[in-house]
């Protein structure tokens, strides 16, 4: 599972955020955003996920609960014009384990079934510290660098109740250390209460110098190095308009080229991400929670960005709602919980293969 920069607010608004420009609200999708910050607020942001997954091949139906940690991240202004971030997420995530038995002859001397495991682990995690910067009024401009780093395990076996027939083992494993550098552009254009907001990023693909390998059992074991695996060049548009600072609707599309990436001895393909989301604020200055809450929307629609048995692996589609739920005290009402729920569906394109 790969990750994105979404915080709780851009979740609830279906992951956009490229072309949003907020002080209230950290966003890590564009660092150009950072500027916003004004220079008495401090921003601390922390997420955190449960997930249900209710997984079909087939007729072989299965659910998995997982609590995941999102993201921790905070900002705050160093000087005028200049705001920084720093954040710690994961970046990617692997997690399954299954098995399959099946009976492959049936003689004199008994049945004879073949067992298949599948399981995997590990994922990459980054640290990412970022630079906002409004050279002059309606354009900001940005930077992130982050640290990225784990350690990556797939595992398959074939198992035989036949203790004459070789047992075959296939490893691929990789310890990943590597950089990734962003760049973000926002410029704002105010018209009356109506605020119209474009963004682009753009992270450059580099070469991870990071050993990967395939080890390969039957009756001994051979190491195969791979190619080196990188990071893919990622383009991002967004746009967004604003009235009376209590409506916001925003659009995103994003390309990450993973056509050009190589996982072990696979080649990836190209990623593309659609979002559309809003939020609306009924009043600012009011004591009564629901009308001073966050009410969001959105919706996605990201392609694979790898193959399965030579067909793009599965379409993503997902719809969110979320609300922003101000705490109210007599020191301030600035503190928010986020929350939001998101229904996502993962289509596969070759029949046979896992429905999430």
């Amino acid at each position: 599972q790969l990750y994105g920069l979404e915080t709780g607010t851009s979740k609830g608004m279906g992951g956009t955020g490229i072309g949003v420009h907020n002080s209230n609200q950290i966003n890590l999708l564009n660092p150009a955003s950072y500027a916003a910050v004004d220079t008495l607020t401090f921003l601390l942001d922390i997420g955190a996920s449960l997930s249900n997954n209710n997984l079909a091949e087939g007729k072989t139906k299965m659910n998995a609960r997982n609590t995941t940690f999102d993201y921790v991240a905070m900002q705050f202004r160093l000087m005028p014009h200049l705001g920084f971030t720093l954040g710690l997420m994961p970046f990617s995530n692997i997690g399954y384990n299954f098995k399959e038995t099946k009976q492959i002859s049936n003689d004199d001397e008994g049945q004879v079934t073949a067992t298949n495991t599948y399981y995997g682990t590990g994922g990459l995690r980054q640290v990412t510290a970022g630079l906002g910067y409004n050279p002059f009024a309606g354009l900001s401009v940005g930077a992130n660098v982050s640290y990225i780093y784990g350690e990556i395990l797939h595992h398959i076996s074939n198992q035989y109740s036949d203790p004459e027939i070789t047992q075959y083992t296939k490893q691929y494993t990789a310890d990943i250390a590597t950089y990734s550098f962003d760049l973000g552009l926002q410029y704002q254009v105010n018209a009356g209460k109506s605020q119209y907001t474009l963004g682009a990023t753009y992270r450059p693909g580099h070469t991870i110098n990071s050993e990967a390998f395939i080890i390969e059992t039957l009756s001994t074991s051979d190491s195969i190095s791979c190619p080196k695996m990188s990071i893919p060049t990622k383009y991002g548009v967004g746009i967004s308009y604003s009235y009376d600072n209590r409506l916001t609707i925003a659009a995103d599309y994003s390309i990450e080229q993973y056509g050009t990436v190589t996982f072990f001895d696979n080649k990836g393909i190209d990623r593309h991400r659609a979002s559309l989301g809003a939020e609306y604020i009924p009043e600012h200055l009011t004591r009564k929670l629901f009308r001073r809450a966050r009410y969001r929307a959105g919706i996605h629609y990201a392609t694979a960005y790898y193959t399965a048995a030579g067909n793009p692996g599965p379409t993503e589609y997902g719809a969110t709602i979320g609300v922003g739920l101000p705490i109210m005290n007599r020191w301030n009402g600035k503190n928010i919980i986020n929350i939001s729920g998101q229904y996502i569906h993962l289509r596969p394109h070759t029949p046979g293969m896992i429905t999430e």
